[in-house]
């Protein structure tokens, strides 16, 4: 089964749309269709996709301007232009203007998936370069830039740990103190305050802003990107 992600599908042939989105929804990946590229521009804008799969003959655009358009953003997403012109110009165009690949028209769905899962691997990879590195064996975190390790306590280990595995949402209170092992009912949320105060001051040796952060009425987040290791 493979990671949620969001993949647009931006082809006007009906019945082909359909089969793509099938074929992708079957991988467990969020896949939404479109027909034209203002319809698709405006969604992208309100939620960023993954991967878009190009038509380049479209009703409202020329698919190479949209490539062009969309590699010039500051996170640009990956594209995979699907298209019957299938020459060696046509290709190399299409991978100037912005393509990450290009497939001709008909295509093997095995390509395809293969293409897309190498996009989503270097994309996951990308984020994860510039994210705080939690070490539980050597009670650690390390910054972003692995130059500052932060040592840590057995319940810091734990507290962070639990905050990076719902990253990017908030942990409660009461996630937060079953994370330590302890019971809600009998636990003492001063308690918790001040081993998140303690550990709040910690990293602000390290950092001018702490990313572990209060959400009001809901608990805490660590609201950088983190991994675990």
């Amino acid at each position: 089964m493979h990671e949620s992600h969001r993949i647009a599908v931006l082809e006007d042939n009906p019945p082909l749309r359909e089969e793509l989105l099938d074929l992708l929804n079957d991988q467990d990946w969020q896949a939404v269709g479109f027909s034209r590229a203002a319809d698709f521009m405006q969604a992208h804008r309100a939620s960023a996709f993954d991967v878009l799969l190009l038509d380049l003959g479209l009703p409202d655009a020329d698919g190479l301007e949209v490539a062009q358009q969309l590699s010039r953003q500051q996170d640009p997403i990956g594209i995979i232009i699907l298209s019957a012109r299938g020459s060696l110009d046509d290709r190399v165009r299409g991978l100037m203007d912005g393509a990450d690949a290009y497939v001709g028209k008909p295509f093997e769905h095995a390509e395809l998936l293969g293409y897309i899962t190498a996009l989503l691997r270097r994309k996951r990879r990308q984020q994860t370069e510039g994210a705080w590195c939690l070490q539980p064996s050597r009670m650690q975190l390390l910054s972003p830039e692995g130059r500052i390790a932060v040592a840590l306590t057995v319940q810091e280990v734990r507290l962070i740990n639990a905050l990076a595995a719902e990253h990017p949402e908030s942990l409660s209170r009461q996630q937060m103190i079953h994370a330590l092992g302890e019971d809600y009912r009998l636990y003492d949320e001063r308690r918790l305050e001040k081993l998140v105060s303690r550990l709040r001051q910690k990293l602000l040796e390290y950092c001018d802003d702490c990313p572990i952060k209060a959400v009001r009425g809901k608990g805490y987040i660590f609201a950088e990107l983190i991994r675990s290791e």
